[in-house]
Formats: C-alpha cells, structure tokens, sequence
C-alpha cells in the first residue's frame, strides 16, 4: 500500500514537473541539413568568450583559467568511444572566496562542443594533473580529457557552476595545439592558529574524540620512474592517529589531507616508497603511517589541510611545515 501512494506521489510530481503530461512543441517544420544550429539573426550574448590564458573570474568566489588544449595519440584499448582527436585540457582555478569553504572543479562542470558543433564526451585517458579540493587563498592546476566527434582546430568548453543549469556561466574557446605556461607563483595564504610538527593535535567530534599528530617531514630525492606526474620536489610525511573514544574504527589516509607549496598551489598524491602504511584502528589503540606528496614549485613551507570527513566542503585544521 505504502509503495503504491508513493508511486502515486512521484507520478503526479513528474506530471506537475513535465507540465501535466502536455507537449510543448508549437510546430514543426523541414530544414535544409546545411541549416546552422544558431540562427544569423539571433542577438549576441553579452556574456564574454575567454580563450586560452585568460583568467575568467566568477561572482569574486574564484577564477578559472585554461591553459592548453593539446591533443594525443594515446588511445585507451579498453574504451568502445570513437573519437576523431583525444584532447588533454589543463586548466586552473583559484579559490579566492573570503567563506570557509573549498573549491572542487572537475571535468563534470564542464560541457566540450567541437568546431561542428558536436556535443564531445570525456575520454579514459589519463591528464597530467588532478583536481583537488582547494582551500580559500590557494589555486589548482589540474587536467581534463576530452574526445571530439570530428577533427578540429578550436573547440568550445562551457563552463557550469550549477549543474543543473540551462545556462553557462563561463564560455571558452580554445586554439587546439596553443598552449601558455600556467601561473605557479605567489604566496600561500596565512590561516589562523595552525598546527606545527610535533603538535598533538585533539580533535572533539560527535561520534567521540581521537588524536593526531604530524610526526616528521622529510625531503625524497628518488623519482618513480612508472610515474607521468613531474613533481619539483617530493615529500614524505610519517603522521600517527589514536582514536581515543570514537565509537567507530578510524583510519587516516592521504585522501584526508591535502597539501599546499609555499606558492598558495596545491599539490598532489605521489607513489613513493613508504615503511609504515595506515590501519582502521580501535578505540584505546594507535596507528602510524605514511604518505607521499608531490609539489609544483620548489617550497620553503607546505600546508597540510586535514578533513575529518572527506565529503565536507571544508578543512578542520592546518599544519605548517618549514621545509628549508
């Protein structure tokens, strides 16, 4: 009973939504195929059109730039998509917002059309960098991969801060094959009452109360050779956790942190060689680990930014550490 007054809900939501069940053609009519998608006649937006290395600055929340549009040879053998090019966009975006919240941008905000106008899907093959969930004051330089249904000399990236949006908030267009270099410099923000190494930090949550501690911060010259990631310079944190009350097992990973160069740009998981790897530990128990970051630019401090909860558009503490 319960599930048929539910169905009956939802269907008359659907109805409400989709206008009663009514269609809402007003005619139809034969075109010549050669017929352009936009008409000639229809006014021009006065939304501006950024190309390559111009930075777009949305609502004084943050700012995207698009730095290359560079097409591949690689292929993944595994994909059934057809494409005529595979295209490898880096891009960045800044969080300059003045609220407490970071920025995540990702391929699924954005929309490709090709030079015929061809709606264009993401491509399984791997960028240079990642996205990262970005704290206020520092910037993200990360990658996105694109297939074009026909061979193209500009495409066009149309940028959505919402979804769920009809309209774009940022349109792109892009030279294939132009690139410029993107902006690494700057200063890493100053957060209020951050940690330092050594520091046991006591972290009060609603489930109970555990401890973590940034133990050391080493320098790493060796490379992984199986790695396409370019680090500048390489870092080996050995961090310990001690869940105290939590009635859960915990366990503290690099998907918790995030870490900043002393140039405000976020870094990036690297595969480096640890000793000591995380566990789910019980309470009264304690677990010491490692992990492995890489950074864009030579640094004298990094920032790690700790989450308690991965999901959380916000970070709950800072640790600075001097690295010269």
């Amino acid at each position: 009973m319960r599930k048929t007054i539910a169905f009956i809900a939802v269907f008359f939501l659907v109805m409400q939504l989709s206008g009663c069940g009514g269609s809402s053609v007003t005619s139809t009519g034969k075109l010549d195929p050669q017929t352009p998608l936009v008409e000639q006649s229809a006014p021009e937006t006065a939304r501006k059109t950024y190309s390559i290395g111009e930075r777009a600055i949305i609502d004084d929340r943050y700012a995207i730039t698009i730095f290359s549009v560079v097409e591949t040879k690689d292929r993944n053998p595994f994909s059934d998509k057809e494409v005529a090019q595979v295209l490898i966009i880096d891009y960045q975006y800044e969080n300059i917002a003045d609220e407490n919240s970071s920025l995540y941008i990702s391929d699924m905000d954005f929309k490709c059309v090709d030079e015929e106008a061809n709606m264009c899907s993401t491509y399984p093959v791997s960028g240079r960098y990642s996205p990262e969930h970005t704290p206020p004051g520092a910037r993200t330089l990360a990658s996105m991969v694109f297939g074009t249904v026909t061979n193209s000399k500009t495409i066009k990236l149309y940028y959505y801060d919402n979804m769920f949006d009809t309209e774009p908030t940022a349109e792109f267009e892009c030279e294939v094959g132009k690139s410029v270099e993107p902006t690494l410099d700057g200063n890493a923000p100053d957060y209020p009452d951050m940690y330092s190494v050594g520091d046991m930090i006591q972290i009060n949550t609603t489930n109970g109360e555990y401890r973590l501690c940034i133990d050391k911060v080493e320098r790493v010259v060796e490379r992984n050779p199986f790695s396409e990631k370019q680090p500048k310079e390489v870092y080996r944190v050995t961090y310990t956790y001690s869940n105290v009350s939590l009635g859960r097992e915990l366990f503290i990973s690099d998907m918790d942190f995030v870490v900043l160069d002393g140039n405000g740009n976020t870094g990036f998981t690297y595969p480096g060689e640890i000793s000591y790897h995380p566990q789910s530990t019980i309470k009264g128990a304690k677990c010491t680990a490692q992990m492995v970051f890489g950074v864009h630019t030579e640094t004298d401090r990094l920032i790690l930014c700790y989450r308690d909860n991965m999901f959380s558009d916000r970070f709950d503490l800072m640790v600075c550490v001097p690295t010269r």
